[in-house]
């Protein structure tokens, strides 16, 4: 009986024999993952080898292959020092392949992740000529340059001495100007169709918005113009005499004394 009572007594409830083998099953695979995740990241190049790697491959415009180390440095190693720097050399790849819309998110991103990083000023600059490289024709919409100028404006106003704000002044009054020409080239197509307040309409809005485009004096000519058609004299009058008081070496300064000598 004792025999019987020493191996009862040894008997392990049937919970805690199922709970022993769930646990020793659990701790082999632990061991048995544990070494397949070592056996993965040892083929995995680390972090400053992937960068190194996208960087020469980049100045060399091997821009796909550059595109796979920084996206694989981004993803294999999201807390390593390069992995922001990555992020910014995404979007000079991508601006380097032309797929300016890729290149736009990854500079977007980055000012906006890190307003205070070094390069940010870079990251905003870059985005405006993202922007630039899609503005179309004068006949296009002009969003793309909409969008260019408010770039580089919040570039100026986030980092005014940065040394790319010299050149986004430079664009933007470039991209001013553009729109400006927008104006007229509708203005233009309203006056060819006879349509002259329509005319007036966007020739007024290109004095106001754009007073400092090249454009001033045409719009002015065409402001008189239109005013000569609907029979307003005296508004004609006013344009032309405005026009060749403020630009008399314009094209249009001959024709507009001319209009004013005939009454």
């Amino acid at each position: 009986m004792r025999k019987k009572a020493d191996i009862a007594a040894l008997r392990l409830p049937s919970a805690v024999r199922y709970s022993g083998a769930v646990l020793a099953v659990s701790v082999l695979l632990i061991l048995n993952g544990c070494g397949a995740a070592t056996k993965e990241l040892a083929g995995k190049k680390d972090p400053t080898e992937l960068y190194d790697n996208g960087t020469r491959s980049y100045q060399a415009q091997r821009y796909e292959e550059s595109e796979r180390n920084f996206k694989a440095l981004m993803e294999d190693f999201p807390l390593s020092k390069y992995a922001v720097e990555a992020q910014l050399k995404l979007g000079d790849v991508y601006y380097g392949m032309e797929r300016y819309e890729d290149a736009n998110s990854y500079y977007t991103n980055f000012a906006a992740l890190h307003p205070r990083h070094p390069k940010a000023d870079y990251a905003l600059f870059q985005k405006g000529m993202c922007n630039f490289k899609d503005v179309l024709s004068v006949d296009r919409d002009q969003t793309s340059t909409r969008k260019a100028i408010f770039a580089l404006l919040d570039l100026i106003s986030a980092h005014p001495g940065s040394a790319y704000a010299p050149r986004a002044r430079e664009l933007i009054a470039f991209l001013r100007n553009r729109l400006a020409e927008r104006e007229l080239y509708v203005a233009r197509f309203y006056y060819k169709d006879k349509n002259y307040k329509g005319a007036l309409g966007r020739l007024r809005d290109l004095l106001k918005s754009y007073p400092e485009s090249s454009w001033t004096a045409t719009a002015l000519y065409y402001i008189g113009e239109s005013y000569t058609r609907l029979g307003e004299k005296k508004l004609a009058t006013d344009a032309y005499t405005t026009l060749i008081s403020d630009f008399p070496d314009s094209p249009y300064a001959g024709d507009a004394r001319k209009r004013l000598s005939e009454g």
